[in-house]
């Protein structure tokens, strides 16, 4: 179902599918994403039929939960509810506030951008075994991880062994 977010500053309409996309889970959970991504949309010319952007917002407007880990940390891997790529999270980990919001966008086939994904926070290379890993991908997430706080994760799949080292 296609719900009308705003339009780009280059007049390119946006939506967002609230059942079946990541952006959905996000703005379930933090229903205020919504004026921000509206905020920002005003203020992003896309183009391309992919676009991944962080825009400071001026103030701060929430907790970022990706946080840079060391060897002290404790690390678990999980695959969260409605997810088949593993996530590496940080038991103990303190989240920080940041004025960062990213959105991810996919150009639909009738012109429009389809809101992927977005989460306050600054973008990051997306996980390890993703539809959309890089090479920066791995060495990122070897030293980062989201903080372990409530997530909803299939709990057959949490580990202490990475799943995706070589």
């Amino acid at each position: 179902m296609k719900h009308p977010i705003a339009k780009t500053k280059n007049n390119v309409a946006v939506y967002v599918d609230l059942v079946n996309s990541q952006a959905a889970v996000h703005i379930a959970q933090q229903p205020y994403l919504l004026g921000l991504v509206k905020e920002l949309l005003g203020q992003l010319k896309a183009e391309g039929p992919r676009v991944r952007v962080d825009q400071n917002m001026g103030r701060n407007i929430g907790y970022n939960y990706v946080v840079e880990t060391t060897e002290k940390d404790t690390i678990l891997y999980a695959q969260r509810l409605h997810d088949e790529t593993f996530t590496r999270f940080v038991k103990n980990g303190m989240p920080r506030t940041t004025q960062y919001l990213t959105v991810i966008l996919e150009r639909d086939e009738d012109g429009s951008y389809q809101l992927q994904d977005t989460w306050v926070g600054r973008l990051s290379p997306p996980r390890p075994g993703s539809q959309h890993e890089t090479t920066r991908s791995k060495p990122f997430w070897a030293t980062h991880a989201f903080v372990l706080d409530g997530q909803a994760v299939q709990l057959r799949t949490v580990t202490k062994v990475c799943p995706y080292e070589n």
